[in-house]
């Protein structure tokens, strides 16, 4: 099992950071024994500036892991009071490994240990008698005190930007992980609006057939019971075969062919051979619903051809139905009621901007054509 924490973008910028920083001094001085005249390679050199990266590094892990939760947590003045105590206290640990500088010419504490060893090893006077500088504690501030505060804080302030932009990006994922899980309730709100919906209707119907024809009441109840099978094991999923959605839409214009005369005249145009996709549910029926309660009348001749294809990869959805003359269509609703609002709804938060609907509500036909992105089929036993 991956550890989270230590493995994470953020930390692994700073490891490979702080591997360069004590990378570097021993690249340059390696290149600087080839490249000038007289000088050599000295691991006393490095070692010094190691001894001061530790120390950078010591307050960069304290800053990192102690200090910095607090800003992210709003605890501002927690914070900067911790930081100006952490500069504090490296300044007093620079104060008692360099110390100031009283005669501001004296070299390096490292390079007059390293000189006074090499001048006992072989038994001459010392360069730099240590007694000449025993008072190197007790002199003024020198300016390589203001250089180290001015690269702690640097560096501090790197590990803030780095914590902030990984911490912004963190947010931003938890927010769009909760844009998807609010998308997938409001579908799933959707879908069960639009099935009660749809089959209050279908039930109407099927009320209105008991008086007329007994016969015909009873083969629309068996193809509602067809259809219900498909909405209890298929509806609640997010992609269905178009198969079965093509045969659950044979079975509705089926059902409600039956409660209209001779004078109304339905077509389906689909082919066969049509790939084996994947389809969000219950997206088409909802389309010859309405074309059905809108665009059917009983006084004159009535159509609804509907096709379907597939082209490049898209399924094209196609109703065209005749229009109620105005003296009946002012009986029911407008076009376009709580079931189309819906399936706009369900399409704009599936495809977003890779689908199109084009709606012609013309003078006597009504004409829609729907065209989204189509997938292989995945396994939905």
């Amino acid at each position: 099992m991956r550890r989270k924490y230590w493995l994470s973008p953020e930390n692994a910028i700073y490891v490979l950071m702080w591997l360069l920083f004590f990378l570097l001094p021993i690249i340059i001085f390696y290149l600087r024994s080839f490249t000038v005249t007289q000088a050599e390679f000295h691991w006393e050199e490095v070692f010094h500036i190691w001894r001061w990266f530790l120390i950078f590094c010591l307050c960069f892990i304290i800053h990192n892991f102690l200090l910095a939760p607090l800003l992210i947590k709003k605890m501002r003045v927690a914070y900067f009071c911790s930081v100006l105590a952490l500069l504090a206290i490296f300044f007093a640990v620079s104060n008692y490994l360099h110390g100031p500088d009283p005669c501001r010419n004296r070299p390096p504490l490292w390079l007059i240990e390293r000189e006074n060893r090499l001048a006992q090893k072989n038994h001459i006077q010392p360069p730099f008698p240590m007694r000449h500088f025993d008072d190197h504690h007790l002199g003024a501030l020198g300016p390589e005190y203001v250089v180290n505060l001015l690269l702690l804080v640097g560096v501090l302030g790197l590990n803030l930007g780095v914590k902030f932009y990984f911490k912004s990006e963190q947010d931003r994922n938890h927010l769009q992980q909760l844009e998807k899980e609010r998308m997938f309730l409001q579908l799933q709100y959707l879908k069960f609006q639009i099935n009660p919906h749809f089959f209050m209707n279908t039930l109407n119907n099927i009320q209105v057939l008991i008086d007329m024809d007994a016969e015909k009441a009873k083969e629309c109840l068996r193809e509602l019971s067809v259809m219900m099978r498909f909405v209890l094991y298929e509806g609640d999923k997010d992609r269905v075969s178009l198969h079965n959605d093509i045969l659950f839409l044979r079975n509705y214009v089926k059902l409600m062919r039956l409660r209209y005369n001779d004078r109304l005249t339905v077509t389906i145009d689909i082919p066969d051979n049509l790939p084996d996709v994947s389809i969000p549910p219950l997206i088409f029926p909802t389309f010859v619903e309405n074309a059905f309660k809108h665009g059917v009348s009983y006084k004159q001749d009535s159509f609804i051809n509907i096709a379907m294809d597939v082209d490049d990869g898209e399924l094209l959805f196609s109703c065209i139905n005749s229009k109620k003359p105005v003296t009946e269509a002012s009986k029911v609703p407008s076009v376009g009621g709580v079931g189309l609002t819906n399936v706009k709804r369900r399409l704009d938060l599936i495809y977003d901007d890779r689908y199109t609907l084009d709606i012609k509500d013309k003078t006597d036909v009504y004409d829609v054509l729907l065209r989204f992105p189509i997938q292989k089929t995945e396994n939905h036993d």
